[in-house]
């Protein structure tokens, strides 16, 4: 009896906590396409990372060397007219082939974009890589306001503004569609309304 009340116990804590108290899994992290890899020395050795993150060097002579790795600004990206868009809060990047693995994590947007040196030994050959962003995070447009000079700006997703401005939004879109919506009692409606009859 004693063992079938520790045994219901303990599937009761593991269902608990795996229903009640358990953290999501953690979000894997996803390669970063088009971050510039070249050799500090020779910058015309350089190469752009796939949709992937991935990037590799062939080719290099054998001896210490600087690499940088740089991202472009978001305003040098094509545009899009998108509302939402999934920004990183952080990147790593990998490098293998070296003397030693190189493994730097915890890099902010703008350290990327001015460009990460990255001390490497090479006994020669391929070098390979990979830039990663990790944490991500959805943001929002939220549009200037009508009569206003200033601007719209970007805002998280999850944050009360743009809970706020998505609310007055829908409002705004509901009462927009009512004044657009043809008045059924006026001539020329649709058939079995008053207007088409």
């Amino acid at each position: 009896m004693k063992s079938i009340t520790l045994t219901v116990l303990f599937v009761f804590s593991v269902v608990s906590s795996a229903v009640f108290g358990a953290q999501p899994p953690a979000q894997a992290p996803h390669g970063v396409a088009g971050v510039e890899v070249f050799l500090k020395q020779n910058p015309k050795k350089k190469v752009t990372t796939d949709a992937s993150g991935n990037f590799s060097l062939d080719a290099l002579p054998a001896g210490s060397h600087v690499l940088t790795v740089r991202a472009k600004k978001a305003n040098d990206q094509a545009s899009t007219t998108a509302s939402s868009v999934v920004v990183a809060t952080s990147y790593s990047i990998k490098i293998e082939g070296t003397k030693r693995a190189v493994n730097q994590t915890g890099l902010t947007s703008d350290k990327l974009v001015s460009g990460v040196d990255i001390p490497i030994d090479v006994a020669g050959g391929k070098i390979r890589g990979q830039v990663m962003a990790g944490g991500t995070k959805k943001m929002v447009w939220i549009a200037g306001e009508v009569g206003s000079h200033l601007p719209g700006h970007w805002a998280d997703a999850d944050s009360k503004e743009a809970s706020n401005a998505n609310r007055y939004r829908i409002r705004r879109d509901d009462m927009l569609q009512k004044q657009l919506a043809p008045d059924p009692h006026q001539e020329g409606g649709p058939p079995g309304s008053m207007r088409g009859q």
